[in-house]
């Protein structure tokens, strides 16, 4: 049972629909107000799905809440021209407009937790619709007595118990006649469903809650050990490969919450980022809501995308005339003597042997096709080159290089390494230095 103790001085706001469970909910929490010293306000979410019964439930509310002096908040909505409007069940457009409510209410600072009538009925029909629809284990888990700025103090009460509630307390309440009409899922699980389960396995509904409950702390023990899996590194948050699966996916899911990843992705992407520990360095997935994923040599790191807005135009395809090359995110500093400091640098000075560079050198960027001949030897692509120089992804783009377009040989990647055919030897006359500076700083 939820410890109200624990929310002294706050202010709770019972959501009362004026059904037998929310009305119950109400007077428990009244009886529970002054020992506990919490605020009690309510929220009536008036949908417009039935009419003039719904007005009714709603005047019900307001006269139930005046008798008891308990402030009361009132929205209104047309759900069912919702729903057409989004192309969504009424269901669906009603929870929405609850959801809405709720939160209002809570960014308002009109109440500081909305408290529902939930109860263990309702979590089985919750567990049994998430597992038909395809759940893992979180989702099997059901409702949560504390979910966020939501409380569910009945999570434990059978409907049974509920009515018993409201019949030695004399408690008068609304009946909600959509609650039987079998077009809705929810409705088909409790009216058709959950009673053929018990007939042929007696106490099913309560195995099912049960089972989210065992579910929860099971879940709740793989988040905990997934959390070594996490660490954070100057490039975003890592989570170090792993292969067991249930551990490795859900340290991905705490790291993409908390970079604001709540919703949009799917199993499919975390498939995928399974998968990704596989593939080479540095090979990318891009999510949803800005969120990217790169593998390096410790795990998959995880980083919000960030839109470099001040890189100026790349000026490309350069014929190489012995002269400072500007270009993009980065320019080249050109000397034929050393550079008096490296202040600005970006990775290292290059020398190469200025009579061996061909004359078809251009200033450009990567271009598919290229490869590169290492200092010392090893013919590789550039793709691979730069995975083993750990070159970051977003930044190679706009890396300038030396290189050519007829052939796609690449002579100089820039603040990294010089190609073989124009390394400095005791024969070279002429020795051009190469420094990479960001473009800002370029003279």
């Amino acid at each position: 049972m939820l410890d109200l103790a624990k929310y002294a001085n706050k202010k709770l706001c019972v959501a009362l629909s004026g059904g037998v469970d929310s009305v119950c909910l109400l007077h428990y929490l009244l009886g529970a107000r002054e020992k506990h010293g919490f605020f009690l306000v309510a929220v009536h979410c008036e949908h417009g799905i039935r009419g003039a019964e719904s007005l009714e439930d709603m005047a019900f509310v307001q006269a139930l809440c005046k008798q008891q002096n308990v402030p009361l908040y009132l929205f209104q909505d047309d759900c069912v021209a919702r729903a057409k409007r989004e192309k969504s069940s009424v269901e669906t457009a009603a929870r929405a407009f609850r959801k809405e409510c709720f939160a209002k209410l809570i960014a308002e600072e009109k109440a500081a937790f909305i408290v529902t009538a939930h109860h263990s009925d309702d979590e089985a029909e919750t567990v049994l619709f998430r597992i038909a629809r395809g759940a893992a284990l979180s989702g099997a888990g059901g409702m949560k007595e504390t979910d966020g700025n939501i409380l569910r103090p009945f999570l434990d009460w059978k409907k049974e118990d509920i009515y018993a509630y409201a019949k030695a307390n004399g408690l008068e309440y609304r009946v909600d006649r959509t609650n039987f009409e079998k077009d809705a899922t929810r409705n088909k699980l409790r009216l058709e469903v959950f009673p053929s389960l018990e007939n042929a396995v007696a106490g099913a509904k309560g195995n099912f809650a049960r089972f989210a409950k065992l579910a929860r702390e099971d879940d709740a023990f793989l988040y905990r050990l997934s959390e070594h899996l996490i660490t954070t590194t100057e490039k975003g948050l890592c989570v170090a490969f792993c292969e067991e699966k249930p551990l490795f996916r859900r340290a991905c899911l705490t790291v993409m919450k908390r970079l604001g990843l709540m919703r949009d992705y799917t199993a499919a992407h975390l498939e995928s980022l399974y998968l990704l520990q596989r593939l080479e360095k540095h090979a990318k997935i891009v999510l949803p809501q800005g969120v990217e994923s790169v593998k390096t040599k410790t795990g998959i790191v995880f980083y919000k995308r960030t839109k470099n807005t001040h890189i100026p135009e790349v000026e490309t395809d350069v014929s190489y005339t012995e002269t400072d090359y500007v270009g993009g995110m980065y320019a080249v500093n050109v000397s034929f003597t050393p550079f008096a400091d490296d202040k600005e640098q970006v990775g290292v000075t290059l020398r190469l042997d200025g009579d061996t560079l061909p004359k078809d050198a251009v200033w450009r960027m990567r271009k598919e096709g290229d490869y590169f001949e290492k200092f010392g030897g090893g013919k590789k692509t550039i793709k691979k080159f730069f995975n083993e120089k750990e070159i970051p992804i977003e930044e190679r783009a706009y890396l300038p290089l030396l290189a050519s377009n007829a052939t796609g040989e690449v002579y100089a990647v820039c603040g990294v390494e010089i190609a073989e055919r124009v390394k400095v030897t005791e024969k070279t006359k002429k020795i051009v230095y190469l420094r990479l500076i960001k473009r800002e700083t370029a003279r």
